[in-house]
């Protein structure tokens, strides 16, 4: 499945709640990721028009989940190109319930440090990460005793809700029966994993 320029502005737009008078800023926020060549590997057609495959959007939508925590757009791109093949990998993990979502162990909740401070420290100091938590990892970070594993500043992405979301912006943007899109976005996460 592909998505254009104007689909992937409808599909976040309805996801992030924008309203139509902000939408040509929030265009703005999509088009400075394009000038920061994110992501990489979106194929430009004739007349320089953009196609962005589920990969391409996963990402977006990421980068975009990293701005509303409040991380500078400059930060979301570099963090996410970093761990690009962790998140990915997350994703399409939590896309086919690979780990049965009734367990607690299912991995499904994102835990990322965003620092924008982090370009100020020595980089042995970095105690930046990206990690995929379950439901009982999570409860034992906010237990009273804690797990100094993971320090703050760090914010969590419940995946569960971050692709269902997005399933419903693509269900109201995209004229494919519901089905269709749900077994071409698992076609995707088996290809994922599978690489």
């Amino acid at each position: 499945m592909e998505f254009s320029n104007a689909e992937i502005l409808d599909i976040f737009s309805k996801k992030h709640g924008i309203i139509e008078s902000k939408k040509v800023a929030f265009r703005g926020r999509l088009q400075h990721f394009q000038r920061l060549g994110f992501p990489a590997s979106a194929k430009t057609g004739k007349e320089n028009t953009v196609t962005y495959s589920w990969r391409e959007l996963i990402l977006i939508g990421l980068a975009l989940d990293c701005l509303e925590i409040g991380s500078t757009p400059d930060c979301s791109v570099k963090e996410i190109i970093k761990f690009e093949d962790t998140l990915l990998s997350a994703v399409a993990s939590v896309a086919l319930g690979e780990q049965g979502e009734d367990s607690e162990e299912f991995k499904c909740f994102l835990i990322v440090e965003l620092s924008s401070l982090m370009s100020l420290k020595g980089e042995n100091d970095w105690s930046q990460i990206v990690n995929l938590l379950s439901h009982q990892d999570l409860m034992k970070i906010l237990s009273t005793e804690g797990l100094d594993a993971h320090r703050s500043p760090y914010a969590l992405i419940d995946l569960r809700q971050f692709l269902a979301a997005i399933l419903n912006a693509i269900f109201y943007r995209i004229a494919k029966p519901q089905k269709t899109i749900v077994y071409e976005l698992k076609q995707w996460a088996n290809e994922q994993l599978n690489n």
